[in-house]
């Protein structure tokens, strides 16, 4: 599902979708690309291109929310579409190599293609969200929520729904 209002980085694709896009990111992607770094710190290689993997995912995923993307996919849906789909990040992923067994060298590699995508996507993206790190895991800082709410507020949009992304 889409919307067709999409149609360039205005300030109402920012409060539709961009917004969105860069919440996801910090909820999605932000933790894959701390999960490829511990897990090649403790040399676990195959965790490490799995973890590569689900930043690809996420990556994709942000890329189509920017693009109009409305709602949350269910599961079949999110890799249905990442094994058609010609986006840049969705081919990367189907080249990565197969977590088990992963060398050094095909994590390197991962990683590499990973940091290509992540600085498309954050080039791409109208905002960045910091993360707040808690003991239980990380959450976007409520405050820019509360501004890009009032922001829509302003220009006559409703409340944003900020897990009809979540994937």
């Amino acid at each position: 599902m889409t919307d067709a209002r999409v149609g360039g980085t205005d300030l109402t694709w920012f409060l539709t979708h961009g917004a969105g896009m860069a919440w996801q990111y910090a909820m999605a992607v932000q933790t894959s690309l701390t999960d490829i770094e511990a897990a090649y710190a403790d040399g676990n290689y195959a965790a490490c291109v799995e973890s590569c993997a689900v930043a690809l995912r996420a990556i994709a995923y942000c890329g189509q929310v920017g693009a109009g993307y409305l709602k949350s996919p269910t599961h079949i849906e999110h890799h249905t579409h990442l094994a058609v789909d010609d986006s840049p990040a969705a081919e990367a992923l189907r080249a990565l190599p197969l977590p088990p067994g992963a060398t050094k060298a095909e994590a390197d590699a991962a990683k590499a293609v990973v940091r290509e995508h992540d600085e498309r996507l954050r080039s791409a993206m109208p905002l960045s969200i910091p993360v707040i790190r808690t003991a239980s895991g990380y959450f976007p800082t409520v405050r820019i929520a509360g501004a890009l709410e009032k922001l829509r507020t302003d220009h006559g949009l409703g409340p944003l729904d900020w897990d009809q992304w979540g994937i």
